[in-house]
């Protein structure tokens, strides 16, 4: 896997060593992507969102049709696929086999594979690791709904958002995403292996009445307060 290029340290934490590794969790539409994204630049961190990842890989099984419904299948199919990162302006993107599926990560037929191809635990083995090697040196910022809790459950920069259900479909539909995010968050929450959690000691965010620019900046004195 390529390494990603090193970022500078943000100014307020400049008495800490490189490898700060900050986590978002929430449901979908809570704003972490946003979040995560703005502060991200603030702090001139790399932004890693992994559902891109997950993403990545329920359209690479949607193009080489694979039967998610076995692990079998999946275990044979992870072993043919070549994940690489690329750098865009801060911002992790995954390729599959040389290829940049980012345009298409938001399709119906991709929203509706992510969350069962992420019940499968040679996926989230494989995607683990790849998690974690993206933090190795770095300074960053990483979204999900089980980093705090399973991918880097030490950090101590650990951060979970959520809003209303009535808030969050307003957002999706907005988006103009056609999503069923409820449905997704009732996959993710009741999984044996990961489940969407609040992690140990995170700092709770409800952003349903707060933008973006709030949200973020109630993160950043979060964060200059904890020196």
């Amino acid at each position: 896997m390529s390494r990603p290029q090193t970022f500078t340290h943000m100014e307020a934490l400049t008495s800490l060593s490189n490898n700060i590794i900050i986590t978002i969790d929430g449901p979908a539409a809570s704003g972490k992507s946003s979040v995560g994204r703005l502060l991200a630049k603030k702090l001139h961190f790399v932004f890693v969102s992994s559902g891109s990842y997950y993403r990545a890989l329920a359209w690479s099984a949607l193009q080489e049709n694979i039967d998610v419904s076995q692990e079998t299948n999946i275990l044979v199919w992870l072993k043919t696929l070549h994940l690489e990162t690329r750098m865009n302006d801060g911002e992790a993107h995954p390729l599959i086999n040389q290829v940049d599926p980012m345009n298409q990560l938001f399709e119906k037929k991709v929203n509706v594979l992510v969350s069962p191809l992420a019940a499968s635990s040679a996926v989230r083995n494989f995607l683990l690791r790849t998690l974690r090697e993206l933090a190795l040196g770095l300074n960053i910022v990483m979204e999900g709904r089980d980093i705090g809790s399973v991918v880097f459950p030490e950090t101590r920069w650990k951060f979970y958002l959520h809003a209303s259900d009535d808030e969050r479909i307003r957002r999706r539909t907005q988006e103009g995403e056609d999503d069923s995010i409820l449905e997704r968050d009732r996959i993710d929450s009741t999984r044996q292996l990961a489940p969407l959690m609040i992690p140990k000691g995170a700092t709770v965010i409800d952003t349903t009445h707060l933008g973006i620019s709030e949200v973020t900046e109630k993160i950043f004195t979060d964060l200059k307060d904890s020196q």
